[in-house]
Order: structure tokens, then sequence, then C-alpha cells
């Protein structure tokens, strides 16, 4: 999971950084055609806090001495700046494609946020990116995978990993739950979920032991059980791109009719009767290909970024992702997330509230609204006649 962070992207000379992180546009944060991507984690343990983070170059040419990371603590949003930062314990170590590495900081020096400046030393530009620490952080362990960390918010079955913190005895419970897509923005209320989750099976793993995950789903690692802490996850197979046919039909709920729907679900992985669906909604093969290509890049985009305790193209902010693009602007501040579109299409104002659990701290719900439901239709338009 991606979580408890809310990791914010900052673009501009290194000479202006200093400005508050309220203020800036963070739609880099959710590009795919950024330079690279930089992870940010923070796990809670007893007295201190870890600090995880891992920078990925997608042009690794001159990359061992074009980069480097700067850190710095803030204690408001708002501040402009904030006090360097040192870590006696800072562990880092590139790859080919990029470095990763922990730290360690005690609870009593932890400032509010810890932010991460990461300078490309050769374009003379910076980007900020920052996580809370927070007391009541539910984290309080993490992934390795070949002695690498896992900060992707999700992996995949059977595969190899580990607890990396604390090499005694950790309960894991699985809920097989089959999470409900997220509703239309207009919609009066939001898919419904059950107050309570029943537990399907759990296990008990030791930290340092190699463990797998045989079953797709949601996974929860904790010490005690009767903690509101421990490590969620969710375990998954073709994923985030989708390979499978019979993985295509469900994120498609969003652009087709009930009857359509049922008619793809109906298909269970019959490519044929799947193609007589989507040819019937776009009417021409050509089109048909382009808004399969289109969709599910984005379907991807949504799970890469927003994979929660349920797929990230059924959380609230991958289906507007999906359906809406890219926003234009992105700020983000202590209790919601604020996503603007404007274009000569339509422009409009999507905001998130925060709405953390022990199974996404980072979680965010869609305020939703009546006066979405025009530009809604006409988006799913532009989707259906593959002209978007």
């Amino acid at each position: 999971m991606k979580k408890y962070i809310s990791i914010v992207f900052l673009l501009l000379s290194i000479t202006v950084y200093a400005q508050p992180l309220r203020d800036i546009n963070y739609v880099y944060l959710y590009n795919p055609d950024e330079a690279f991507t930089f992870n940010l984690k923070s796990v809670r343990g007893e007295g201190s806090f870890t600090i995880l983070y891992a920078l990925q170059v997608k042009d690794t040419s001159g990359f061992m001495n074009d980069y480097s990371i700067q850190w710095e603590g803030r204690a408001l949003l708002n501040d402009k700046a904030g006090t360097d930062l040192s870590f006696n314990n800072n562990v880092s170590a590139r790859n080919k494609s990029g470095l990763e590495g922990r730290a360690i900081i005690p609870i009593q020096d932890a400032p509010k946020y810890i932010v991460a400046r990461v300078i490309k030393n050769s374009d003379k530009r910076a980007w900020l990116f920052y996580t809370a620490l927070e007391s009541n952080h539910p984290v309080n362990n993490f992934l390795t995978r070949n002695e690498s960390l896992v900060l992707d918010p999700f992996i995949h079955t059977n595969e190899k990993v580990k607890l990396a913190i604390d090499s005694s005895e950790w309960m894991v419970s699985y809920y097989d739950d089959n999470f409900p897509p997220a509703a239309p923005a207009f919609s009066e209320g939001q898919a419904r979920v059950s107050r309570g989750m029943q537990i399907d099976s759990a296990f008990h793993v030791l930290g340092g032991d190699e463990i797998n995950f045989s079953k797709k789903g949601l996974y929860l690692v904790q010490k005690d059980t009767n903690s509101l802490e421990g490590l969620a996850l969710r375990v998954e197979e073709d994923y985030p791109q989708y390979a499978k046919l019979l993985n295509l039909a469900g994120p498609l709920i969003y652009i087709c009719t009930k009857h359509e729907y049922d008619r793809l679900e109906l298909a269970k992985g019959n490519k044929k009767a799947f193609d007589r669906v989507i040819l019937s909604m776009v009417t021409d093969t050509g089109r048909a290909r382009s808004l399969m290509r289109s969709y599910f890049r984005r379907v991807e985009l949504a799970n890469q970024y927003f994979t929660s305790y349920k797929e990230g193209w059924k959380t609230d902010r991958g289906m507007i992702y999906i359906i809406f693009g890219l926003p234009n602007e992105v700020f983000k501040f202590n209790d919601r997330e604020v996503w603007n579109y404007k274009n000569d299409q339509f422009t409009k104002r999507f905001n998130f509230s925060k709405s953390s659990s022990l199974f996404d701290p980072d979680n965010y719900i869609l305020i939703r609204d009546e006066k979405f439901k025009d530009a809604w239709y006409e988006v799913i338009d532009l989707w259906r006649n593959a002209r978007f």
C-alpha cells in the first residue's frame, strides 16, 4: 500500500524551492511521463520512525552522479522552509535504475513532516516529497523482496517476501471480500461496504522468514490482533496491468450500461462473446481497439497509484482518474485532496476527504455532488465513441 503517505511532487528551480507545501500543484505525482518516481513511507515502531524511500529513474544514463537527496523537517504545511535533517543511520544502496534506503528517527526528535528534496544536478531542478509522522500512525512493519524494499501498494500471488521488522511471531489475517467499485461522482450514496469484514482464514509467520501469499485479496499482518496497528496489503495476480480476459469486465462498469456489463460478466473469458459486447458499444473495430487500449492504460495507472484495501480502479480517486484523466492541478492538505480539471470540454473541481483506517491510513473519499452528472455523462459518451 502506498500508505499513510501524503506524497508531494514539486517541480521548480533549486533556488526557489522555499514555498508552503500546501500551495503547490502536485499533478506530477500522478503523471506517468515524469522522469522518475520517488516513493516515501513511514513505519512507526516503539520509540522511533523508520523512513523508507526509493528513487527509480527512467533514463539511467549518468544517473549515478546526477541525482541526490536532501532531507528537512517541517512543522506545518504552511511553512515556506524547514530545518535541515541528517541521519546518522541512513542506509542506502544504488542499483542500475535508482537507489533506495531507510533511516531511523527517534519519535521525540521527529518533525511533523519529513521532506525529501530530490535534486537533478545537471538541470538544477528539484522535486519535493513529504510524509507526515503521526504518533498514532498504524503501520508498524514493512516488506522486503530479495533484500530490496517493497514500496508498491501491492504484491503478487506466490511472490516471496519477508517481514523486515521483529523476528518474533506475527498473525496474518486474510479477507476474501469482493469490494464494490466506486459509485459515480454524482451519486447520492457511496458504494455499500459491509460494516464488518469477516476473516476468511489466518496463519502465523515469523519476521525475517521468507513467506508468500497464495490467494489474491486483502491481508492484514499484526503483532497484536487486539491493537489498531499492523501492515495491510493487497495481493493480486496480473497487476497492475491486466492481461487476463477474466479481469477486464470489472473496470468497464463505469462506461457500460447494466445490460452490457451483465453480458461482459457472462462472457466468463470467452473472447468472442466479450468482443461482441465491446463492438456493440463502439460499432467500429478500430475504435474498439483504441477504446480498450486507452481505457486499460488508465486502469493500470489507477491500480499503480491508488491501490488501497481494494483494487486501485475501484477507489474514488482511481475512478475519477480513469474517466477524466490526469488533472490539471492537484492540491494536498491535511484532511483532503483537491483535483482541478480545466480544458475545452469541462471545468470541474473534485474534493476527496481523507478517511483513514487501519486497512488504509491514506484513504480518500470523493465528495459526491449532483452537479457532476452532466459532465460525467458527456465524458462517458466520449469514451463510448472512442473520442477521448
